[in-house]
């Protein structure tokens, strides 16, 4: 199983494993808290619970996740849905996330997820590292023709089309790494095999290279 709980007096911290790509936000923010090199490696007693939910709304995976030990959550979803690309790397989804099925039923809501764009992860649509083991390369740049003028509210959906690309819907700010930011049209299809010449966006390449996912 790779979800865990940590079990604090106030609080407690759950992490799922399966989607942590080691960004070390929560190392980083809160080394007494979470120690990789301690056993357990988190403990939820060294720091105020308000102090841990504010590192834990920093982990762009959403592997970890807090909530008081009367079950009330200590987390609440951005007010700004945001799609950010890393160079190299995953997009970082942040607000009120519906991952559907095919069909369009939702499996899933979260409010961090890091979806692949290498083609390589074990754990489509998430990001599981697979980027950095196969090389993926892409500076995170985009060129957008058409912005969308209304504001980015909302829910936002995220739909893995079989053997192509993901399908979004809902508007939210896009974030490229080169600081340019836009508003998602909707839908926008990302791609999510790797092979686009039209990175972040799809531009049929899944089809050429005989995708499957």
């Amino acid at each position: 199983m790779s979800t865990k709980e940590y079990l604090g007096r106030e609080v407690i911290v759950t992490f799922d494993a399966s989607r942590c790509i080691h960004a070390a936000e929560c190392v980083h923010g809160l080394p007494e808290v979470f120690d990789p090199d301690a056993r357990p490696w988190i403990d939820p007693d060294k720091a105020s619970a308000q102090r841990i939910a504010q590192v834990v709304a920093r982990c762009p995976t959403g592997a970890l996740s807090v909530r008081r030990v009367d079950g009330e959550s200590l987390e609440r979803p951005d007010d700004l849905p945001s799609a950010t690309l890393r160079p190299d790397g995953p997009l970082y989804l942040r607000g009120r996330v519906t991952i559907t099925d095919g069909a369009g039923a939702p499996i899933a809501e979260y409010m961090r997820v890091a979806l692949c764009r290498c083609g390589a992860s074990a754990n489509r649509p998430f990001c599981d590292g697979s980027h950095s083991r196969v090389g993926f390369a892409d500076p995170g740049r985009c060129k957008v023709d058409d912005a969308v003028t209304a504001p980015a509210q909302g829910t936002v959906e995220v739909k893995p089309v079989a053997d192509g690309p993901l399908m979004v819907r809902g508007r939210f700010e896009f974030r490229s790494a080169d600081g340019g930011r836009f508003v998602g049209g909707d839908p926008v299809w990302l791609c999510r095999c790797g092979a686009s010449a039209n990175k972040p966006f799809c531009d049929g390449s899944h089809k050429r290279i005989g995708f499957t996912g």
